[in-house]
Order: structure tokens, then C-alpha cells, then sequence
């Protein structure tokens, strides 16, 4: 319930809030769909969201946990982030995010019936500066 809660608190914040914060955009691919993720930090708070290529809408996402991984090589940790995806109030799913230092390397949206989609870091979308996805 503070999920849901919680969800529909950040779903409807306006963007305007988060002006200013840290932001990571990921472009994505799978078989032919492509989708940009973003993550805005600000505050201690984490705001994300999806949106589909074909889509004319962005999907908000909250946050729900976060792990991480020491690269015993001296490398940069490894960190995996889960997100509960929200479509008219109510969590339709989750995605998890995997990165290493700046890159992206793992993807996957795990729908409310349980099946898993992968996508892929499609380092070919990326505009010249890496805030948008060029599709």
C-alpha cells in the first residue's frame, strides 16, 4: 500500500521539481522495440520512467530498492536497481537496471504475469551529449 502511495505522489510531481538533479538516460532495444529510461536524483529521492519509441506518453516508476556490488579489480561497483512500473494507479510490473561506472549493461521488464522481457544498452541511440535516445 505505501507503494501505491508512494507511486501516485511521484507519478503526479511535476517535472519542474527535479530541475537541476542528477539525471541518467539509458536507450534500450529488444527484438524491435526501443525504450529510453531515465532516473532523476535529487534530494534523496530517485524519480524514474520509461518511454517507448512509438509511445506518446512516458510510463512513471518508482523506486522500490537497491543493491551493490564491489568489482574486486578496483573497477567501478556494480549496481542493480529495481523499479515498479505504474500504469493508471496500480504496479503492472517491474524493471530492473543494472550498471557498471556510466555504462547500462543489463535491462529487463518483468510484466505482472511474469514474463521477462531483456533489452539491451543500444549505445547507437544515444544523442552526441547522452541526454536522449535517437530513435
Amino acid at each position: 500500500m505505501k507503494l501505491l502511495a508512494l507511486g501516485l505522489v511521484l507519478a503526479t510531481a511535476s517535472c519542474a521539481v527535479f530541475a537541476g538533479g542528477d539525471q541518467s538516460v539509458g536507450c534500450f532495444t529488444s527484438g524491435k522495440t526501443n525504450l529510453k529510461f531515465v532516473q532523476i536524483d535529487r534530494d534523496g529521492i530517485s524519480l524514474g520512467y520509461v518511454k517507448y519509441q512509438k509511445s506518446k506518453v512516458a510510463i512513471p516508476l518508482v523506486y522500490v530498492s537497491s543493491t551493490s556490488e564491489e568489482n574486486e579489480e578496483g573497477g567501478p561497483n556494480q549496481f542493480t536497481t529495481k523499479w515498479a512500473e505504474f500504469i493508471n494507479g496500480k504496479v503492472n510490473g517491474y524493471y530492473t537496471v543494472m550498471s557498471q561506472g556510466a555504462r547500462f549493461y543489463q535491462f529487463e521488464y518483468k510484466s505482472k504475469t511474469n514474463a521477462i522481457t531483456s533489452f539491451e544498452d543500444n549505445t547507437n541511440a544515444y544523442n552526441s551529449d547522452g541526454t536522449d535516445c535517437k530513435w
